[in-house]
Protein backbone atom coordinates (compact mmCIF):
# COMPACT_ATOMS: atom_id res chain seq x y z
CA UNK A 1 0.00 0.00 0.00
CA UNK A 2 2.79 2.42 0.77
CA UNK A 3 4.48 1.78 -2.68
CA UNK A 4 1.26 2.40 -4.27
CA UNK A 5 0.63 5.61 -2.38
CA UNK A 6 4.74 6.41 -3.89
CA UNK A 7 4.08 5.31 -6.69
CA UNK A 8 1.21 7.84 -6.96
CA UNK A 9 3.09 10.43 -5.34
CA UNK A 10 5.88 9.96 -8.25
CA UNK A 11 3.46 9.91 -10.59
CA UNK A 12 1.78 13.06 -9.86
CA UNK A 13 4.90 14.62 -9.33
CA UNK A 14 6.13 13.43 -13.28
CA UNK A 15 2.69 14.70 -14.63
CA UNK A 16 2.88 18.17 -12.83
CA UNK A 17 6.83 18.47 -14.27
CA UNK A 18 5.47 17.33 -17.00
CA UNK A 19 2.81 19.94 -17.56
CA UNK A 20 5.43 22.54 -16.20
CA UNK A 21 7.60 21.86 -18.97
CA UNK A 22 4.81 21.90 -21.67
CA UNK A 23 4.16 25.56 -19.88
CA UNK A 24 7.69 26.63 -20.31
CA UNK A 25 7.77 24.82 -23.97
CA UNK A 26 4.92 26.64 -24.95
CA UNK A 27 5.63 29.94 -23.55
CA UNK A 28 9.17 30.03 -25.33
CA UNK A 29 7.63 28.69 -28.61
CA UNK A 30 4.93 31.59 -28.42
CA UNK A 31 7.81 34.13 -26.94
CA UNK A 32 9.71 34.07 -29.68
CA UNK A 33 7.31 33.90 -32.84
CA UNK A 34 4.83 36.22 -30.95
CA UNK A 35 4.66 40.43 -30.16
CA UNK A 36 2.44 41.86 -28.81
CA UNK A 37 2.09 45.84 -29.91
CA UNK A 38 0.26 48.33 -28.64
CA UNK A 39 0.00 51.85 -29.84
CA UNK A 40 -2.01 54.66 -26.87
CA UNK A 41 -3.18 57.00 -28.87
CA UNK A 42 -4.99 60.37 -27.86
CA UNK A 43 -8.42 58.85 -28.75
CA UNK A 44 -8.18 55.30 -28.79
CA UNK A 45 -5.91 52.60 -27.92
CA UNK A 46 -5.01 50.01 -29.97
CA UNK A 47 -3.21 46.67 -29.89
CA UNK A 48 -1.98 43.13 -31.43
CA UNK A 49 -0.30 40.23 -31.67
CA UNK A 50 1.81 39.74 -34.45
CA UNK A 51 3.47 36.20 -35.31
CA UNK A 52 6.45 35.74 -37.25
CA UNK A 53 5.40 33.51 -40.43
CA UNK A 54 9.04 33.14 -42.16
CA UNK A 55 10.26 36.47 -43.12
CA UNK A 56 7.15 38.51 -42.21
CA UNK A 57 4.30 38.75 -39.28
CA UNK A 58 0.62 37.69 -39.57
CA UNK A 59 -1.69 39.70 -37.55
CA UNK A 60 -2.77 36.74 -35.06
CA UNK A 61 -5.45 39.12 -33.32
CA UNK A 62 -6.57 42.48 -32.59
CA UNK A 63 -7.90 44.80 -29.70
CA UNK A 64 -9.13 48.31 -29.21
CA UNK A 65 -10.84 50.65 -26.86
CA UNK A 66 -10.93 53.64 -25.69
CA UNK A 67 -8.13 55.61 -24.44
CA UNK A 68 -8.20 56.27 -20.44
CA UNK A 69 -6.95 59.87 -20.17
CA UNK A 70 -7.17 60.07 -16.78
CA UNK A 71 -4.39 56.80 -16.60
CA UNK A 72 -3.37 55.69 -19.58
CA UNK A 73 -2.16 51.90 -18.07
CA UNK A 74 -5.84 51.48 -18.03
CA UNK A 75 -6.31 51.45 -21.46
CA UNK A 76 -3.11 49.72 -22.15
CA UNK A 77 -4.63 47.04 -19.64
CA UNK A 78 -8.07 46.76 -21.49
CA UNK A 79 -6.50 45.86 -24.44
CA UNK A 80 -4.15 42.99 -23.36
CA UNK A 81 -7.00 41.84 -21.81
CA UNK A 82 -9.01 40.96 -24.92
CA UNK A 83 -5.82 40.20 -26.56
CA UNK A 84 -4.85 37.65 -23.95
CA UNK A 85 -7.94 36.88 -22.01
CA UNK A 86 -6.54 33.51 -20.10
CA UNK A 87 -3.78 35.99 -18.65
CA UNK A 88 -4.15 38.15 -15.57
CA UNK A 89 -2.89 41.02 -17.19
CA UNK A 90 -2.58 43.27 -14.36
CA UNK A 91 0.24 40.73 -13.19
CA UNK A 92 2.01 40.19 -16.22
CA UNK A 93 5.37 41.52 -16.42
CA UNK A 94 8.36 41.38 -18.46
CA UNK A 95 9.70 38.51 -16.50
CA UNK A 96 5.99 36.06 -17.18
CA UNK A 97 4.69 37.99 -20.34
CA UNK A 98 3.81 35.08 -22.94
CA UNK A 99 5.24 36.95 -25.29
CA UNK A 100 7.41 40.49 -26.12
CA UNK A 101 5.06 43.52 -25.53
CA UNK A 102 6.24 46.79 -27.33
CA UNK A 103 4.42 50.06 -27.03
CA UNK A 104 4.10 53.96 -28.94
CA UNK A 105 2.33 56.57 -27.75
CA UNK A 106 0.53 59.81 -28.64
CA UNK A 107 -1.95 60.25 -26.01
CA UNK A 108 -0.51 63.70 -24.29
CA UNK A 109 -1.11 65.52 -28.32
CA UNK A 110 2.65 64.81 -28.68
CA UNK A 111 5.56 66.82 -27.94
CA UNK A 112 5.37 70.25 -29.08
CA UNK A 113 8.56 71.80 -30.75
CA UNK A 114 9.02 75.38 -31.04
CA UNK A 115 12.23 75.87 -33.62
CA UNK A 116 14.84 79.05 -33.33
CA UNK A 117 16.87 79.55 -36.47
CA UNK A 118 19.53 81.53 -38.52
CA UNK A 119 18.72 81.85 -42.11
CA UNK A 120 15.35 80.37 -42.91
CA UNK A 121 16.53 77.97 -45.88
CA UNK A 122 19.52 76.82 -43.78
CA UNK A 123 19.76 76.16 -40.41
CA UNK A 124 16.13 76.94 -39.88
CA UNK A 125 14.95 74.28 -42.21
CA UNK A 126 17.49 71.97 -41.14
CA UNK A 127 16.34 72.05 -37.25
CA UNK A 128 12.68 71.86 -38.27
CA UNK A 129 13.54 67.93 -39.99
CA UNK A 130 15.02 67.18 -37.06
CA UNK A 131 12.51 67.73 -34.86
CA UNK A 132 10.03 66.18 -37.64
CA UNK A 133 12.03 62.82 -37.88
CA UNK A 134 11.96 62.71 -33.61
CA UNK A 135 8.76 62.62 -33.78
CA UNK A 136 7.87 65.63 -32.51
CA UNK A 137 5.39 68.58 -33.82
CA UNK A 138 6.15 72.58 -34.80
CA UNK A 139 3.90 74.73 -33.28
CA UNK A 140 6.33 77.68 -34.40
CA UNK A 141 9.45 78.66 -36.16
CA UNK A 142 11.49 81.90 -36.05
CA UNK A 143 14.03 82.58 -38.42
CA UNK A 144 17.28 85.62 -37.61
CA UNK A 145 16.72 87.70 -33.99
CA UNK A 146 13.59 86.65 -31.42
CA UNK A 147 11.79 89.67 -30.91
CA UNK A 148 9.55 90.57 -27.96
CA UNK A 149 6.30 89.54 -30.16
CA UNK A 150 8.06 85.98 -30.51
CA UNK A 151 8.66 85.42 -26.70
CA UNK A 152 5.11 86.26 -26.16
CA UNK A 153 3.67 84.03 -28.75
CA UNK A 154 6.48 81.39 -27.10
CA UNK A 155 5.24 81.99 -23.44
CA UNK A 156 1.54 81.75 -24.25
CA UNK A 157 1.97 78.84 -26.64
CA UNK A 158 3.68 76.81 -24.09
CA UNK A 159 5.69 74.19 -26.35
CA UNK A 160 7.84 71.37 -24.75
CA UNK A 161 11.02 72.27 -26.36
CA UNK A 162 12.89 75.24 -27.81
CA UNK A 163 15.18 74.07 -30.59
CA UNK A 164 17.88 76.70 -31.15
CA UNK A 165 20.26 76.74 -33.77
CA UNK A 166 21.84 79.02 -36.19
CA UNK A 167 25.38 79.83 -37.38
CA UNK A 168 28.41 77.38 -38.19
CA UNK A 169 30.94 75.95 -36.49
CA UNK A 170 32.78 79.39 -36.07
CA UNK A 171 30.25 81.07 -38.00
CA UNK A 172 27.68 83.41 -36.87
CA UNK A 173 27.58 84.39 -32.81
CA UNK A 174 25.37 87.25 -32.53
CA UNK A 175 22.28 85.58 -33.06
CA UNK A 176 22.03 82.38 -31.17
CA UNK A 177 23.78 84.15 -28.15
CA UNK A 178 21.14 86.96 -27.81
CA UNK A 179 18.47 84.51 -28.69
CA UNK A 180 19.77 82.54 -25.50
CA UNK A 181 19.70 85.73 -23.97
CA UNK A 182 16.03 86.28 -24.64
CA UNK A 183 14.92 82.97 -23.50
CA UNK A 184 17.01 83.05 -20.52
CA UNK A 185 14.70 86.26 -19.75
CA UNK A 186 11.38 84.64 -20.59
CA UNK A 187 8.28 82.75 -19.14
CA UNK A 188 9.29 79.31 -20.83
CA UNK A 189 8.96 76.56 -18.82
CA UNK A 190 10.39 73.90 -20.92
CA UNK A 191 13.36 72.59 -22.61
CA UNK A 192 15.63 74.29 -24.50
CA UNK A 193 17.85 72.04 -26.88
CA UNK A 194 20.80 74.10 -28.35
CA UNK A 195 22.46 72.89 -31.28
CA UNK A 196 24.14 75.89 -33.09
CA UNK A 197 27.24 76.93 -33.71
CA UNK A 198 29.62 75.21 -30.69
CA UNK A 199 32.20 77.75 -30.08
CA UNK A 200 29.77 79.39 -28.10
CA UNK A 201 28.29 76.74 -26.50
CA UNK A 202 29.66 76.69 -23.24
CA UNK A 203 28.12 80.82 -23.29
CA UNK A 204 24.86 79.90 -24.51
CA UNK A 205 25.20 77.15 -21.14
CA UNK A 206 25.91 79.52 -18.81
CA UNK A 207 23.41 82.40 -20.18
CA UNK A 208 20.86 79.10 -20.07
CA UNK A 209 22.07 78.15 -16.27
CA UNK A 210 18.54 78.76 -14.84
CA UNK A 211 16.65 77.09 -17.84
CA UNK A 212 16.49 73.55 -18.24
CA UNK A 213 18.79 72.66 -21.25
CA UNK A 214 20.65 70.33 -23.89
CA UNK A 215 23.65 71.31 -25.11
CA UNK A 216 24.06 68.71 -28.50
CA UNK A 217 26.33 68.97 -31.76
CA UNK A 218 25.24 71.74 -34.65
CA UNK A 219 23.24 70.42 -36.97
CA UNK A 220 24.46 72.25 -39.58
CA UNK A 221 28.28 72.44 -38.60
CA UNK A 222 29.52 73.26 -42.38
CA UNK A 223 27.42 74.98 -44.93
CA UNK A 224 24.67 72.86 -46.23
CA UNK A 225 25.92 69.99 -44.41
CA UNK A 226 23.28 68.25 -42.11
CA UNK A 227 23.78 66.62 -38.73
CA UNK A 228 20.58 65.75 -37.88
CA UNK A 229 20.97 62.92 -35.26
CA UNK A 230 22.21 63.97 -32.29
CA UNK A 231 19.02 66.63 -32.00
CA UNK A 232 16.85 63.60 -32.83
CA UNK A 233 18.42 61.64 -30.00
CA UNK A 234 18.24 64.40 -27.91
CA UNK A 235 14.55 65.39 -28.55
CA UNK A 236 13.64 61.93 -28.01
CA UNK A 237 14.83 61.62 -24.83
CA UNK A 238 13.19 64.43 -23.74
CA UNK A 239 9.63 63.01 -25.27
CA UNK A 240 10.00 59.79 -23.35
CA UNK A 241 10.84 61.88 -19.97
CA UNK A 242 8.09 63.79 -20.26
CA UNK A 243 5.54 61.47 -21.47
CA UNK A 244 6.99 58.40 -19.08
CA UNK A 245 6.53 60.81 -15.93
CA UNK A 246 2.91 61.44 -16.46
CA UNK A 247 -0.18 59.77 -16.90
CA UNK A 248 1.11 56.80 -15.12
CA UNK A 249 2.81 55.36 -18.28
CA UNK A 250 5.92 54.63 -16.05
CA UNK A 251 3.79 51.55 -14.62
CA UNK A 252 4.01 49.64 -17.86
CA UNK A 253 8.06 51.32 -18.34
CA UNK A 254 8.30 49.51 -15.40
CA UNK A 255 6.17 46.43 -15.70
CA UNK A 256 7.45 45.43 -19.24
CA UNK A 257 11.50 47.04 -19.08
CA UNK A 258 10.68 48.80 -22.32
CA UNK A 259 10.25 52.74 -23.68
CA UNK A 260 7.67 53.70 -25.39
CA UNK A 261 7.67 55.34 -28.87
CA UNK A 262 6.64 58.13 -30.11
CA UNK A 263 4.23 57.14 -32.40
CA UNK A 264 4.93 59.16 -35.57
CA UNK A 265 8.94 57.95 -35.07
CA UNK A 266 7.40 54.39 -34.98
CA UNK A 267 5.72 55.14 -38.43
CA UNK A 268 9.00 56.70 -39.43
CA UNK A 269 11.13 53.84 -38.43
CA UNK A 270 8.41 51.72 -40.67
CA UNK A 271 8.64 54.12 -43.93
CA UNK A 272 12.63 53.93 -43.56
CA UNK A 273 12.64 49.72 -43.44
CA UNK A 274 10.85 49.61 -46.25
CA UNK A 275 13.43 51.82 -47.82
CA UNK A 276 16.19 49.67 -46.67
CA UNK A 277 14.76 46.15 -46.55
CA UNK A 278 12.63 46.04 -49.86
CA UNK A 279 14.00 45.83 -53.43
CA UNK A 280 13.86 48.93 -55.99
CA UNK A 281 10.37 49.25 -56.81
CA UNK A 282 9.88 50.71 -52.90
CA UNK A 283 12.80 52.79 -53.24
CA UNK A 284 10.68 55.58 -53.75
CA UNK A 285 7.59 56.26 -51.79
CA UNK A 286 5.19 58.40 -49.80
CA UNK A 287 2.91 57.60 -46.91
CA UNK A 288 -0.02 59.42 -45.35
CA UNK A 289 -0.87 58.95 -41.76
CA UNK A 290 -4.56 61.11 -41.77
CA UNK A 291 -5.59 61.53 -37.97
CA UNK A 292 -8.86 63.59 -36.58
CA UNK A 293 -6.06 66.15 -35.31
CA UNK A 294 -2.92 66.32 -37.61
CA UNK A 295 -1.61 64.62 -40.96
CA UNK A 296 1.50 63.42 -41.09
CA UNK A 297 3.51 63.04 -44.47
CA UNK A 298 6.59 60.82 -44.58
CA UNK A 299 8.54 60.31 -47.98
CA UNK A 300 11.32 58.11 -49.18
CA UNK A 301 13.75 58.69 -52.25
CA UNK A 302 16.59 61.15 -53.15
CA UNK A 303 15.61 64.52 -52.78
CA UNK A 304 17.16 66.07 -55.68
CA UNK A 305 18.56 64.92 -58.73
CA UNK A 306 22.24 66.27 -59.81
CA UNK A 307 21.57 65.44 -63.32
CA UNK A 308 17.91 67.23 -63.54
CA UNK A 309 19.79 70.55 -64.98
CA UNK A 310 18.16 72.67 -61.94
CA UNK A 311 20.76 74.55 -59.56
CA UNK A 312 19.69 73.65 -56.08
CA UNK A 313 18.83 76.82 -53.88
CA UNK A 314 19.27 75.79 -49.78
CA UNK A 315 20.01 72.69 -48.59
CA UNK A 316 19.25 68.95 -50.27
CA UNK A 317 17.18 67.23 -47.63
CA UNK A 318 17.28 63.78 -46.23
CA UNK A 319 16.31 60.98 -48.26
CA UNK A 320 13.88 60.04 -45.54
CA UNK A 321 11.35 63.00 -44.43
CA UNK A 322 8.57 63.62 -42.19
CA UNK A 323 6.30 66.92 -41.82
CA UNK A 324 2.85 67.23 -39.86
CA UNK A 325 0.46 69.61 -39.99
CA UNK A 326 -1.59 70.42 -36.91
CA UNK A 327 -4.31 72.19 -38.67
CA UNK A 328 -5.07 69.78 -41.21
CA UNK A 329 -7.35 66.83 -39.57
CA UNK A 330 -10.76 65.26 -39.98
CA UNK A 331 -12.33 65.99 -36.62
CA UNK A 332 -10.70 68.11 -34.00
CA UNK A 333 -9.21 70.25 -36.63
CA UNK A 334 -11.76 69.61 -39.12
CA UNK A 335 -12.60 73.73 -39.00
CA UNK A 336 -8.55 74.57 -39.46
CA UNK A 337 -8.55 71.96 -41.98
CA UNK A 338 -11.58 73.96 -44.01
CA UNK A 339 -10.10 77.18 -43.36
CA UNK A 340 -7.03 76.12 -44.96
CA UNK A 341 -8.75 73.67 -47.70
CA UNK A 342 -11.77 75.66 -48.48
CA UNK A 343 -10.38 77.06 -52.12
CA UNK A 344 -9.27 73.17 -53.21
CA UNK A 345 -12.74 71.78 -51.96
CA UNK A 346 -14.75 74.77 -54.23
CA UNK A 347 -12.38 73.62 -56.76
CA UNK A 348 -12.66 70.05 -56.70
CA UNK A 349 -16.52 69.70 -55.57
CA UNK A 350 -18.20 72.81 -57.50
CA UNK A 351 -20.34 73.51 -54.84
CA UNK A 352 -22.60 76.60 -55.20
CA UNK A 353 -22.54 79.40 -51.79
CA UNK A 354 -25.30 77.54 -50.56
CA UNK A 355 -23.54 74.16 -49.97
CA UNK A 356 -20.81 75.91 -49.10
CA UNK A 357 -22.88 76.96 -46.36
CA UNK A 358 -24.38 73.74 -45.31
CA UNK A 359 -20.65 72.38 -45.59
CA UNK A 360 -19.55 74.95 -42.58
CA UNK A 361 -22.88 73.64 -40.55
CA UNK A 362 -21.33 69.78 -40.82
CA UNK A 363 -18.03 71.17 -39.90
CA UNK A 364 -19.14 73.12 -37.41
CA UNK A 365 -21.52 69.69 -36.03
CA UNK A 366 -18.52 67.65 -36.10
CA UNK A 367 -15.92 70.30 -34.61
CA UNK A 368 -18.37 70.23 -31.78
CA UNK A 369 -18.87 66.20 -31.51
CA UNK A 370 -15.21 64.13 -32.86
CA UNK A 371 -17.07 60.82 -32.30
CA UNK A 372 -19.58 61.68 -35.16
CA UNK A 373 -19.73 59.83 -38.72
CA UNK A 374 -21.86 60.73 -41.07
CA UNK A 375 -24.43 58.52 -42.35
CA UNK A 376 -26.05 60.49 -44.85
CA UNK A 377 -24.53 60.48 -48.59
CA UNK A 378 -24.52 64.33 -48.77
CA UNK A 379 -21.95 64.68 -45.06
CA UNK A 380 -20.11 61.40 -47.05
CA UNK A 381 -18.87 63.60 -49.53
CA UNK A 382 -18.14 66.36 -46.84
CA UNK A 383 -15.77 64.11 -45.55
CA UNK A 384 -14.67 63.19 -48.71
CA UNK A 385 -13.80 66.69 -49.73
CA UNK A 386 -12.71 67.69 -46.65
CA UNK A 387 -9.88 64.46 -46.32
CA UNK A 388 -8.78 65.68 -49.60
CA UNK A 389 -7.78 68.90 -48.66
CA UNK A 390 -5.78 67.60 -46.17
CA UNK A 391 -4.14 64.96 -48.57
CA UNK A 392 -3.49 67.83 -50.91
CA UNK A 393 -2.00 70.82 -48.75
CA UNK A 394 -0.14 68.55 -46.57
CA UNK A 395 1.60 67.18 -49.96
CA UNK A 396 1.73 71.02 -51.26
CA UNK A 397 4.00 71.47 -48.23
CA UNK A 398 6.04 68.51 -47.71
CA UNK A 399 7.50 68.69 -51.34
CA UNK A 400 9.99 71.40 -52.81
CA UNK A 401 9.41 73.69 -55.86
CA UNK A 402 10.51 75.05 -58.67
CA UNK A 403 10.89 78.40 -59.83
CA UNK A 404 13.12 80.21 -62.75
CA UNK A 405 15.81 82.43 -61.35
CA UNK A 406 17.92 84.46 -63.15
CA UNK A 407 22.09 84.38 -62.74
CA UNK A 408 25.41 85.39 -64.51
CA UNK A 409 25.10 82.43 -66.70
CA UNK A 410 21.76 83.21 -67.60
CA UNK A 411 17.72 81.61 -66.57
CA UNK A 412 17.85 78.38 -65.13
CA UNK A 413 15.43 76.74 -62.97
CA UNK A 414 16.20 76.62 -59.11
CA UNK A 415 14.87 74.14 -56.86
CA UNK A 416 14.12 74.40 -53.06
CA UNK A 417 13.11 71.46 -50.88
CA UNK A 418 12.57 67.80 -51.56
CA UNK A 419 11.76 66.22 -55.74
CA UNK A 420 8.96 64.25 -55.11
CA UNK A 421 8.02 63.43 -58.56
CA UNK A 422 9.82 60.15 -58.97
CA UNK A 423 8.02 58.94 -55.90
CA UNK A 424 6.02 55.59 -57.36
CA UNK A 425 3.97 54.09 -54.42
CA UNK A 426 1.61 56.33 -52.08
CA UNK A 427 0.34 54.74 -49.19
CA UNK A 428 -2.80 56.08 -47.10
CA UNK A 429 -2.97 55.08 -43.43
CA UNK A 430 -4.98 56.36 -40.61
CA UNK A 431 -8.68 55.92 -39.42
CA UNK A 432 -10.66 57.25 -42.40
CA UNK A 433 -8.28 56.38 -45.22
CA UNK A 434 -7.91 52.56 -44.02
CA UNK A 435 -12.20 52.87 -44.23
CA UNK A 436 -11.54 53.98 -47.52
CA UNK A 437 -9.47 51.12 -48.30
CA UNK A 438 -11.91 48.51 -46.55
CA UNK A 439 -14.71 49.93 -48.91
CA UNK A 440 -12.06 49.46 -51.77
CA UNK A 441 -11.87 53.53 -52.35
CA UNK A 442 -8.76 55.80 -52.14
CA UNK A 443 -8.68 59.51 -51.82
CA UNK A 444 -7.83 61.63 -55.00
CA UNK A 445 -4.16 62.85 -54.83
CA UNK A 446 -3.50 65.25 -57.95
CA UNK A 447 -0.50 65.45 -59.64
CA UNK A 448 -0.85 69.04 -60.54
CA UNK A 449 -1.52 72.11 -58.27
CA UNK A 450 -4.99 72.54 -57.96
CA UNK A 451 -5.28 75.72 -56.45
CA UNK A 452 -2.58 78.29 -58.36
CA UNK A 453 0.61 78.52 -56.63
CA UNK A 454 3.97 81.03 -57.88
CA UNK A 455 6.15 78.18 -58.04
CA UNK A 456 6.25 75.08 -59.71
CA UNK A 457 4.97 72.73 -56.72
CA UNK A 458 6.96 69.12 -57.26
CA UNK A 459 4.21 66.56 -56.93
CA UNK A 460 4.19 63.13 -57.82
CA UNK A 461 3.82 62.53 -60.97
CA UNK A 462 2.45 58.86 -61.82
CA UNK A 463 2.16 56.62 -58.94
CA UNK A 464 0.76 53.66 -57.48
CA UNK A 465 -2.03 54.05 -54.27
CA UNK A 466 -2.15 51.56 -51.43
CA UNK A 467 -4.12 51.82 -48.40
CA UNK A 468 -3.69 50.43 -45.11
CA UNK A 469 -7.32 48.68 -44.71
CA UNK A 470 -6.22 46.63 -41.75
CA UNK A 471 -5.26 49.52 -40.15
CA UNK A 472 -1.94 48.10 -38.34
CA UNK A 473 1.15 50.06 -40.04
CA UNK A 474 1.27 52.10 -36.82
CA UNK A 475 1.46 48.55 -35.12
CA UNK A 476 3.84 47.21 -36.74
CA UNK A 477 6.06 50.22 -36.85
CA UNK A 478 6.63 49.28 -33.06
CA UNK A 479 8.51 46.24 -34.55
CA UNK A 480 10.65 48.24 -37.65
CA UNK A 481 13.85 49.22 -35.71
CA UNK A 482 14.42 45.89 -34.26
CA UNK A 483 12.94 44.18 -37.22
CA UNK A 484 13.58 46.00 -40.12
CA UNK A 485 13.51 43.39 -43.04
CA UNK A 486 9.97 41.22 -41.47
CA UNK A 487 8.42 44.35 -40.79
CA UNK A 488 8.76 46.24 -44.59
CA UNK A 489 7.78 42.45 -45.81
CA UNK A 490 4.64 42.60 -44.00
CA UNK A 491 3.43 46.27 -45.18
CA UNK A 492 3.40 44.62 -48.52
CA UNK A 493 2.02 41.68 -47.61
CA UNK A 494 -1.00 43.96 -46.11
CA UNK A 495 -1.45 46.83 -48.26
CA UNK A 496 -4.45 46.89 -50.78
CA UNK A 497 -3.42 47.97 -54.12
CA UNK A 498 -6.74 50.00 -54.99
CA UNK A 499 -6.93 51.30 -58.74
Amino acid sequence: MLLGIKYCLKLNSNISLKQKNRKIEEKYIMGNNKYICVDIGSTYTKGAIFKEIGDLYEVEKRAVTPTTVEHLPNGFYNVLSQLLPDCDVNSLNAENSPCPVYFSSSAKGGLKVAVIGLVPEMSLNIGRLAAFSAGAKICASYPFQLKKRHIKLIEEQNPDILLLCGGTDGGNERYVTENSEAIADSAFKGTVVYAGNNYVADDIADILSEKEHVIVENVMPDFGKLNIEPVRKAIRDIFLNKIVSGKGLSEIVEAFKIQPVPTPLAVYNLVKAIGSSLDEEWQNIALIDMGGATTDFYSNGEAYDPDSGNVMKGIIEPKLKRTVEGDLGMRVSAESAFETGEEFIKTVSGYSEDQMSEYKAFIEKVHANTDYLPNEEKEKAFDRYLAGACVYHSLIRHCGVMEEVYTCNGRVMAQTGKDLRKVSKIIGTGGYLAALGRANESIVIPNAPVVPTEKIPLLPEKFEYYSDSSYILPLLGNLAEKYPKQSANTVVSVLKKIG
